[in-house]
């Protein structure tokens, strides 16, 4: 694919963001390809989702060179180190102890659970909405292509499962 074209891509996906990519930006996108290279004024989707693939490779890339660059800068950096004396390796007996867990008076406990009783019966189940599906023209299309090929597909299948039935008929009845 021409560089140009992807640039061009990455740009609008820069403009749209985390936006979903329906028809209507599909097709700007095409147009802004068109007015750009004054050529593909009529790219088909599949090449336009291709572009998109393409473009979303190439910013996630320049995201990881950047983020690379950024590492690397750190490192160059010099640090200021301070003087600390060597750290003696803490033998497993001198730990720090753990601190003692605080005792909960028995009027506060009885409290709370008085209290919990009281509110877990209030407390009510909600259903969450269904979210919404929202389906691309072409993504239905190509479904039903794929349906139009299985039904013929099965009408062919039925042809010579009858086909099949006659003669074996006509070889049961040739044989009485």
């Amino acid at each position: 694919m021409d560089e140009k074209i992807i640039r061009i891509v990455a740009n609008k996906l820069k403009n749209y963001q985390n936006e979903p990519i329906n028809k209507e930006k599909l097709e700007a996108i095409r147009a802004a390809v068109y007015s750009a290279t004054k050529t593909n004024k009529s790219a088909s989707f599949a090449n336009v989702k291709k572009w998109v693939k393409a473009a979303r490779a190439l910013i996630k890339k320049e995201a990881q060179e950047a983020a690379k660059q950024k590492q690397g800068a750190k490192k160059a950096k010099p640090q200021l180190k301070s003087y600390a004396p060597p750290a003696q390796p803490a033998e497993p007996s001198q730990s720090f102890p753990e601190p003692p867990i605080p005792e909960v008076p028995k009027k506060v406990e009885e409290s709370v659970n008085r209290i919990k009783s009281e509110v877990e019966p209030a407390v009510q189940e909600v259903e969450l909405s269904k979210p919404t599906i929202v389906f691309d023209k072409v993504y239905l299309q190509s479904i039903k292509f794929e349906i139009a090929g299985i039904r013929q597909t099965m009408e062919r299948v039925s042809r010579q499962l009858d086909r099949l039935e006659k003669e074996l008929s006509q070889h049961s009845k040739g044989e009485e």
